[in-house]
């Protein structure tokens, strides 16, 4: 216990406690109590999800800690006094007035707050923009939307703040007046400092060639450049811009390893021939790159795997023409991938690589080709399938992949062996962190869909023993029937196991059953009740940013704990 008295060896140790056991750590003596309270309330979190902000007296008397706090729903008082804050986070309903009028206690949060690094908010008013400009010096961190910037003051003001950031997010932000500037782009400065930037245009009524126009112009004055993110609500994907953003000869931005583009719109912007030429005239040293809600398909794939293939770290497909052929290309033709995420179906043939010369036997059980394989066929009538005595299924080139989130498919009622030759291959990916397996947003949650991987003992689970780093495991939508034996092996094989998202049982009694192996918190809020899809097991890394709830509950549990002591002294 004499080590335990030391005040550094305590900060240490705060960083590893979640919340209910910092609660409970600041209860035992005053010195304890000094030192782990920061940690507690160094980040507070609160929305119409969890609408139970803290009392206006827990605030004050914990003020001096508060570094980070996350607004999204109406506003306190309270908050008004906290003058150490390095972050802050702003939701578009703060409360029941008008914008102006709601954003003026955050403006007067940022005005008392000079060091400030992370500002984020959502349809600001420009009073709050000109304050987080001009009253934040350290600013590094810069993230707004629906902001209206057509004056030649707040324009002016945006470019001066551009000067000292190193990450900017701006979507749907209106730099002129009918599609030109109120600032001539030959007097633009050059932002040496950005190397992250998200510029968007998610509503229509913001939509415009000259905003292309204006955005591309803006990307070209951040010379060091690293990431950039791009995305549109309507019209052509802007190829000749792309191409001159990413080109390796004469790019403004050559620094660029990092490239997105999201299309949020009901409709595919072009052909697949724009990605195939924008893929072909991008720089080679590109490490991460991501598409959403776009036509990449098949040959966009190959033209991805000839020119990214050696580089490839990180790759998010979403919602995509690509198919599940290409995607298993994908997988195994990339040796450095880490990060795959929302990459679509993946059908168990072409993950087993099995083959036929019958056409018959070449589809799945829905009587569908693989290659062709959807996501609404997986509600079509089937018939079971046994596995082929000789599969050859193609090596994983990826061996060192941290994070898979696919869909995997076409193992509706097929014969077990089928799963446990998937899981096999699953079993290879010895570094997984998070494996997520999810169903379509097509299958409604209660629903479920049980074209899928079916995680039980008696369907092969104990074949992933192997992935001994595993921290999360996700099932969304997915149909399972867990029982305590599965939970309880998951625990004791997986030991960094912190996590599972997704309904572990079709019935809720059975679901909350199984909650009670597992610590009953949810990072992201309140004690989970029998209706929420996530279990989570004490973190023992560096806790996630608390809200009321977790304090709250790690206080109550802590009182729960103390009656049932008093209750054995009396006994």
């Amino acid at each position: 216990m004499q080590a335990l008295e030391v005040p550094e060896i305590l900060r240490v140790l705060g960083d590893f406690l979640d919340y209910p056991r910092l609660a409970a750590a600041t209860a035992v003596c005053k010195s304890w109590n000094k030192i782990l309270t920061p940690f507690l309330y160094h980040t507070l979190e609160w929305s119409f999800r969890f609408p139970r902000h803290p009392r206006s007296f827990v605030v004050l008397d914990n003020v001096d800690h508060i570094r980070v706090i996350k607004v999204f729903s109406p506003w306190i008082d309270s908050l008004t006094d906290c003058t150490n804050l390095e972050e802050v986070h702003f939701g578009h309903s703060l409360g029941d007035h008008d914008r102006d009028t709601s954003w003026m206690p955050p403006t007067a949060l940022v005005r008392h707050n000079p060091n400030l690094t992370i500002v984020c908010a959502t349809d600001p008013s420009n009073e709050f923009l000109s304050a987080a400009f001009t009253c934040c010096p350290r600013l590094k961190r810069l993230e707004f939307s629906g902001a209206d910037m057509t004056s030649i003051m707040m324009t002016d003001l945006l470019f001066n703040v551009c000067l000292r950031l190193e990450e900017l997010k701006m979507v749907n932000v209106t730099l002129g007046v009918g599609g030109l500037c109120v600032i001539p782009w030959d007097d633009w400065p050059a932002f040496p400092k950005i190397k992250r930037l998200w510029l968007g245009i998610t509503h229509e009524r913001h939509w415009s060639s000259h905003q292309v126009e204006q955005q591309h112009g803006f990307i070209k004055c951040c010379p060091n450049l690293e990431s950039l993110t791009w995305s549109f609500s309507k019209g052509l994907l802007p190829i000749r811009e792309i191409k001159d953003l990413l080109s390796p000869e004469k790019s403004p931005c050559p620094k660029i390893k990092a490239f997105a583009f999201h299309y949020p719109g009901f409709h595919p912007p072009l052909p697949e021939i724009g990605w195939i030429e924008t893929l072909k005239a991008c720089n080679k040293n590109l490490t991460s790159f991501g598409t959403r809600k776009t036509v990449f398909g098949e040959l966009s794939s190959k033209k991805l795997i000839r020119g990214l293939a050696s580089t490839l770290t990180r790759l998010h497909i979403d919602d995509t023409a690509i198919g599940s052929v290409a995607m298993m290309k994908i997988l195994s033709s990339c040796p450095h991938l880490i990060h795959v995420t929302s990459a679509g179906p993946l059908d168990v043939r072409d993950i087993l690589g099995v083959k036929s010369t019958k056409p018959e036997d070449d589809e799945d059980a829905h009587g569908i080709s693989s290659s062709k394989w959807t996501w609404k066929n997986a509600v079509r009538p089937h018939k079971t399938q046994p596995l082929p005595k000789s599969i050859r299924p193609p090596e994983w080139a990826c061996k060192n992949l941290q994070t898979l989130e696919i869909g995997i498919c076409g193992l509706r009622d097929k014969a077990s062996g089928w799963q446990r030759e998937v899981l096999r291959q699953l079993a290879k990916l010895k570094q997984l962190r998070v494996l997520d397996v999810y169903a379509h947003y097509a299958f409604s949650l209660r629903q479920g869909s049980r074209d899928g991987l079916d995680f039980r003992l008696v369907r092969g689970l104990d074949i992933l023993g192997s992935l001994k780093m595993l921290e999360t495991l996700r099932f969304d939508r997915l149909w399972q029937e867990m029982t305590r034996q599965d939970i309880d092996w998951m625990v004791r094989a997986w030991p960094r196991f912190s996590s599972i998202q997704g309904w572990v049982h079709h019935e809720q009694s059975e679901r909350v059953k199984l909650k009670k192996l597992f610590k009953r918190r949810d990072d992201d809020g309140p004690i989970n009740d029998g209706d929420e899809n996530r279990m989570n097991r004490p973190n023992h890394g560096k806790g996630a940013p608390s809200t009321a709830h977790q304090i709250e509950a790690a206080f109550h549990e802590l009182d729960d704990d103390f009656d049932s002591y008093n209750d054995v002294l009396s006994d």
